[in-house]
């Protein structure tokens, strides 16, 4: 009786990833039509961080994104010069989901210590490491191209 179960979730899993990389994959390509079309900046490659040191190394005007696997829900912002991007990977902080409205707590997974420590989100909704952070190269910039 378990098996019909757990064949449902890993199909839903896998489907959710597979539409998160459809998306990413599209962005790209409409990105890099439209940048072809207008002229404007190239298109934006963020790569996971997962310490609260990549975090405070990231300047103003560069971009950074919180993305949930379960909700499929990417929020990303540009990091400002107040350093408020940081709390997305200090662990012990809180915050509501947008989408599921569960509340997300970040936590540390032991590996690496102090500002190095890797962390992972916890979702009461959603379950343990369910969502990621991911950011531009410390100084590339956003897609808005608008440094100081």
């Amino acid at each position: 009786m378990k098996k019909r179960p757990d064949i449902i979730d890993r199909v839903s899993v896998s489907s959710g990833l597979v539409l998160i990389l459809a998306f990413v994959v599209w962005w790209s390509v409409a990105a890099q039509a439209s940048d072809k079309q207008h002229g404007s900046h190239p298109p934006v490659h963020m790569n996971q961080i997962k310490t609260r040191a990549e975090a405070q190394a990231l300047r103003p005007g560069d971009s950074i994104a919180m993305v949930c696997n379960m909700c499929k829900n990417i929020a990303a912002y540009e990091v400002a010069r107040d350093n408020t991007h940081v709390m997305l990977l200090t662990i012990g902080h809180t915050h509501t989901c947008a989408d599921c409205k569960g509340i997300v707590k970040v936590v540390g997974t032991g590996k690496g210590e102090g500002e190095n420590e890797e962390v992972e989100h916890v979702c009461t909704k959603c379950g343990g490491d369910a969502m990621f952070v991911c950011a531009t190269k410390p100084g590339m910039g956003s897609r808005s191209g608008s440094h100081e």
